[in-house]
């Protein structure tokens, strides 16, 4: 395809945009500079069929570009708590829940469920599998967003994964070389991983081989730095032409798409820049390169890629490399296809998928509850990371265990910093009550949900605890008679939680992580 340099470079960018309409600046980077992909946000995403006649319209936009390409149309529906897309359609559970029902089969039948949902609304590429091993309780960032600690589980349930998205749509394995074992998020900060060339291939390299044998579409790179595998001082993996072609390409033998993650982050934007950051992370061998917001950085990134061609610094023949990845990745996905999202197949393979995945820890004879008086407490939950984007689509346990029957019931709301009022109300209402039910939330990194549960111990012998997000909190209250992790808090995952809890269902999961100190 014979294209003028800015047309070649426009195809390695993918950025997001503001609203749930195309803008003017994003109209003119698609028709007039050829843009490569677009990335959507909770903040794009309104009802389901406006959102598809959106991306129909992006597609028309993109077939009168100077290639004629279709666009890349991404999004990270990760499961769980990392989901742009929730109304409408059959949220997936989060890895971790996946890893807890341990089955590589219903993982691939939860991914294809879910990538049929996405393509029905026009969406292409999945910004997922997450294949991080979660080796770390205090990660900030990835969390339930991994399948565990396990790397032979992360790479059996990863591959599942990037084989059932691949049945309608490209999918991304993230985060390259490995993200599980950082104790800094990249949103906010550089990490730093030190751990030796030995370590990284016993553990965090491991799904990724997996995942490339796999045949996955796209492999996201990391903006934490190895020194292990670059000798550069504050080097992430997503800057490294060590990392990137030397030990992905070459050693790893991988010929699909390299994206970054968002160039953004403060991990880049705050230490090389995110203009910079882009150039080095082309040049380094990354195929495409995602800015999520600023269109003043989108359009500068695009000025200073077709500059760095013209003045030697990347060669043309290395983004010629990354277009005919790009292009021949656009050609597979171009064929049609007639779906429609949300049917109730796709409900109950998630539910199954639920069922499975819930885990009875330990009951010290709390379970099941009855038609004694039960108190529920619940934190006003929020999104805990920026990756989250904006928690969307979350309910309340309580609402779904009166629905299940359980009619003496009251519920109590605290706001996420638990005031001294709250607490007072919380342990007044709790004397009335048989039981006590309080539903936790990383509780591990918050002092008010710890606070509650101890006082509540202290004064209570009943109390049943539900992790809505990783299992590690239970280190914090390692007296806790009773505890459940659900790795989710959507009102699915709540409905299969209230039927455990009422003995109308099994928990099927076992922990795919330890605790430290009790497991």
């Amino acid at each position: 395809m014979d294209l003028a340099l800015e047309a070649k470079v426009g195809q390695l960018l993918m950025v997001g945009y503001p609203r749930r309409e195309i803008t003017p600046f994003l109209r003119n980077l698609i028709s007039e500079y050829n843009l490569g992909g677009v990335i959507h946000f909770a903040r794009n995403v309104g009802e389901l069929r406006r959102f598809a006649e959106l991306n129909a319209e992006l597609q028309e936009l993109a077939g009168r570009s100077p290639s004629g390409a279709p666009l890349f149309s991404a999004v990270d529906q990760e499961g769980g708590t990392i989901a742009r897309l929730t109304q409408g359609l059959a949220v997936a559970p989060s890895a971790m829940a996946l890893g807890a029902a341990g089955s590589p089969e219903l993982t691939k039948q939860v991914c294809a469920a879910a990538a049929c949902d996405l393509r029905a609304v026009g969406i292409n590429m999945n910004l997922a599998p997450g294949v991080d091993v979660n080796s770390n309780p205090h990660n900030p960032v990835i969390g339930v967003r991994s399948f565990g600690e396990d790397p032979l589980l992360v790479a059996s349930l990863g591959a599942a994964a990037i084989r059932g998205y691949q049945r309608y749509l490209a999918a991304v394995a993230k985060h390259f070389p490995g993200h599980g074992d950082v104790d800094l998020d990249p949103h906010h900060h550089l990490p730093v991983l030190s751990h030796g060339r030995q370590r990284l291939e016993e553990i965090e390299l491991v799904p990724f081989r997996a995942a490339v044998a796999a045949g996955v579409a796209g492999i996201m790179a990391a903006h934490v730095v190895f020194p292990a595998l670059e000798s550069r001082e504050k080097l992430p993996a997503s800057l490294s032409p060590r990392v990137l072609t030397g030990l992905l390409r070459e050693e790893l033998g991988y010929e699909g798409l390299i994206i970054t993650d968002c160039m953004e982050m403060a991990a880049i934007k705050q230490t090389v820049g995110t203009v910079e950051g882009a150039v080095q992370a082309i040049a380094a061998g990354a195929d495409l390169a995602i800015i999520s917001h600023s269109e003043d950085l989108q359009a500068q990134a695009l000025q200073a890629l077709v500059a760095a061609v013209r003045e030697g610094r990347i060669p043309e023949e290395r983004i010629d490399q990354s277009l005919q990845r790009i292009l021949k990745l656009k050609r597979h996905l171009a064929r049609q296809l007639d779906l429609k999202p949300g049917g109730p197949e796709h409900v109950e393979i998630m539910r199954e998928a639920i069922r499975r995945s819930i885990t009875l820890v330990r009951d010290g004879g709390n379970l099941p509850l009855g038609g004694e008086p039960i108190l529920v407490v619940e934190f006003q939950e929020q999104a805990a990371t920026q990756a989250e984007d904006v928690l969307l689509g979350v309910g309340p346990l309580a609402r779904a265990l009166q629905e299940k029957g359980s009619a003496k019931l009251q519920a109590a709301a605290v706001g996420s910093s638990g005031s001294d009022q709250e607490l007072a109300a919380v342990l007044a209402q709790a004397r009335q009550a048989a039981k006590v039910l309080v539903v936790t939330s990383d509780a591990h990194r918050n002092p008010a949900q710890v606070g509650l549960v101890g006082a509540l111990l202290a004064e209570h012998g009943r109390v049943i605890v539900v992790g809505s997000r990783t299992p590690y909190e239970l280190q914090a209250f390692p007296e806790v008679p009773t505890y459940i992790a659900a790795y989710g808090s959507r009102p699915l995952v709540w409905d299969v939680v209230a039927e455990v809890l009422l003995g109308k269902a099994q928990a099927g999961g076992r922990l795919p992580v330890s605790i430290p100190g009790l497991t």
